[in-house]
């Protein structure tokens, strides 16, 4: 039988995916094209709502990002059982002016430190939010390599 509480599990996936190396869009470490949406908009936070589907800073490139996270969450909620109703707001924040914290930050060797955040509501209001944290700098093709796990959008 499922329970709300899995959302903090859920949101914690969500997190260490969300920060992985391994974690490409367009063959490309996302986290750092990430970095660098927020750097041509100038901000120093990127959204991404999991319910609504939507990001900001808005930017039609990022689309299929959006759809790609929200087709995990969903497969995530739908493997625990977890009805979608009980879910009123589910965001993952990538923070990249933030201070360096040993606990979050010791993994990655370049960069500025940044930290990935999973905050899920319930439909009850019980909040669940999950951290973590890497260091990242903006992208550029000349640093970074184009995976082999490219997938075309």
């Amino acid at each position: 039988m499922p329970r709300r509480k899995e959302l903090k599990n859920i949101a914690q996936g969500v997190v260490s995916s969300f920060v992985s190396r391994n974690n490409d869009f367009d063959g490309y470490w996302e986290l750092a094209k990430l970095y660098d949406l927020a750097e041509n908009n100038s901000g120093a936070k990127v959204s991404i709502d999991l319910i609504q589907s939507n990001i900001c800073p808005p930017s039609e490139a990022f689309e299929p990002l959006v759809i790609m996270w929200r087709s995990k969450f969903l497969k995530m909620l739908n493997s625990r059982s977890i009805p979608l109703y009980w879910v009123s707001s589910a965001v993952v924040h990538a923070n990249f002016d933030v201070e360096y914290a040993a606990k979050l930050h010791k993994l990655g060797m370049y960069g500025e430190p940044c930290t990935c955040e999973c905050e899920i509501v319930t439909d009850s209001g019980i909040k669940y939010t999950e951290s973590a944290g890497t260091r990242c700098m903006p992208f550029s093709r000349a640093w970074f390599q184009r995976s082999t796990r490219r997938k075309n959008f």
